[in-house]
């Protein structure tokens, strides 16, 4: 509301100017001119001349209109709308996709642009609502094949699974990785003890087993110091778990990708390898671990009581400031893989959120705005802001990687990235997932008893992703 009045504000003053100009007169020097302001201005206040806002309203034939459907980006893409607006003098309405929208609901979506997590991309996709974007990036210079990763395009706006065809762009993205204190794992002392236990130097860990060692290696019985600590199964941010990454990196997963079934992907010995992977680094872990969300993993770090954290990179900037208050020296890499049966293998787990032409808007409007927001400069003020821009131009800068301690491992974390899966019932599968892991690990059981538990649950995925 501040802003609004602000530019109303400035409005107004550029008006008294324009109107003494065009009548000879001197603002303030005349009753004439104070009475034809008095009289005019009340004209260009009701046809909304001097509406600048970003919350909604009508506008002229220039005029924007982005839709969030994603609630946790409405801040962002109103932060952007303000600076479009004020470089280009172009209005832009943000408004949420109206609560009542559904999937054939038969009410059409009303906007230009639209924003939505890459789970809800397909929905959307599917019931027409977003156009498809491939002759766009086959002929546009602006926004094309070359200027995106392919993984994180298939990630974000893909539809249907496996087609090629897309309906949405990068718009923001995050992904799990590793910090770590480097002043243990930098200390001569703590070096040397960990070759002397291990028969290798202390490092960024390459695979699993790696981190595995260390993880244990920190674990001090008879102190506060535990050796991992992440998001539990059984806490407020389940989605924050590695759980995904490690069975991605276990040559396993959810969803098989070049057939798109579950059955024997899922229900499979590499799944059982993996959870048994999970468990070792729970049990390296702060007791009650199970139930932390990000706000204890953040709290355990900053406070010294692990020596690793995996969460969000979107979580970083907060944990290395209040860690940096207690005197700890902080490190950040990318999530490993680990090798399966001679095989390399590497999955990290991410978040994304695609943006898309709604159909039946202004594609030159959309475009126009698309162009700005994908240029390097834009793209590079969009990571300086404490975001992750999607150019991949921007992403393999000495810019980007120099204003941060983590940006060099973000990149080759996004380009690892994998989901649970996308459309209507992405979060019942994610769900049905971690309820198995849950199952499976308190119940202590036995392979054959885990793998019976992973066919039913299988059936269960299965019968919700062929809908």
């Amino acid at each position: 509301m501040k802003e609004q009045k602000k530019s109303n504000n400035g409005m107004i003053t550029s008006l008294n100017h324009a109107i003494c100009q065009r009548t000879g007169l001197k603002s303030g020097n005349s009753l004439i001119g104070v009475l034809l302001m008095l009289v005019l201005l009340p004209v260009f206040l009701s046809c909304g001349c001097t509406d600048n806002s970003i919350s909604g309203g009508v506008y002229g034939s220039d005029a924007l209109t982005i839709l969030v459907d994603d609630q946790n980006q409405i801040g962002t893409v109103r932060e952007l709308a303000t600076q479009y607006q004020n470089e280009t003098g172009i209005p832009i309405s943000v408004e949420s996709v109206p609560a009542g929208w559904s999937p054939n609901s038969s009410m059409p979506l009303r906007g230009d642009l639209l924003v939505a997590d890459m789970g809800r991309v397909p929905v959307f996709a599917a019931d027409g609502q977003i156009s498809r974007l491939n002759p766009l990036l086959n002929t546009s210079n602006a926004v094309n094949w070359t200027l995106f990763e392919r993984p994180t395009l298939v990630l974000a706006g893909e539809y249907p699974d496996r087609s090629g065809e897309i309906y949405a762009l990068p718009f923001s993205q995050d992904a799990l990785g590793i910090l770590y204190r480097t002043d243990l794992f930098d200390d001569p002392a703590e070096s040397a003890a960990f070759c002397l236990s291990y028969g290798y130097p202390i490092g960024i860990p390459g695979s699993y087993d790696e981190l595995s060692d260390i993880a244990t290696f920190f674990s001090r019985n008879g102190t506060t110091l535990s050796g991992i600590g992440f998001a539990g199964l059984s806490g407020p941010n389940p989605e924050s778990s590695p759980w995904l990454s490690i069975l991605s990196s276990y040559g396993s997963g959810v969803v098989d990708r070049s057939s798109g079934e579950v059955s024997g992907r899922w229900n499979s010995t590499r799944t059982l390898s993996a959870l048994e992977m999970f468990k070792n680094l729970s049990d390296r872990s702060p007791e009650g671990a199970g139930d932390w969300g990000d706000k204890e993993v953040r709290e355990a770090f900053r406070s010294g009581r692990i020596a690793m954290a995996v969460t969000w990179f979107s979580k970083f900037p907060d944990i290395l400031n209040e860690s940096a208050k207690n005197n700890l020296s902080v490190g950040a890499i990318a999530l490993p893989g680990q090798m399966i049966q001679d095989e390399s293998h590497r999955g990290i787990t991410v978040s994304m959120d695609g943006v898309g032409l709604v159909q039946g808007g202004s594609n030159d409007k959309a475009l126009k705005f698309l162009t700005w927001l994908y240029s390097p400069e834009e793209q590079l003020a969009f990571a300086s802001s404490g975001n992750q821009p999607a150019l991949v131009p921007v992403l393999d800068s000495f810019q980007y990687m120099s204003l941060n301690p983590y940006n060099r491992a973000f990149p080759e974390s996004i380009r690892m990235g994998v989901t649970t899966g996308k459309g209507k019932n992405s979060e019942a599968v994610r769900v049905i997932c971690e309820e198995t892991i849950r199952e499976i690990l308190s119940s202590g059981s036995t392979p054959g008893a885990a793998r019976n538990i992973l066919d039913a649950s299988s059936e269960r995925i299965d019968s919700l992703i062929t809908r």
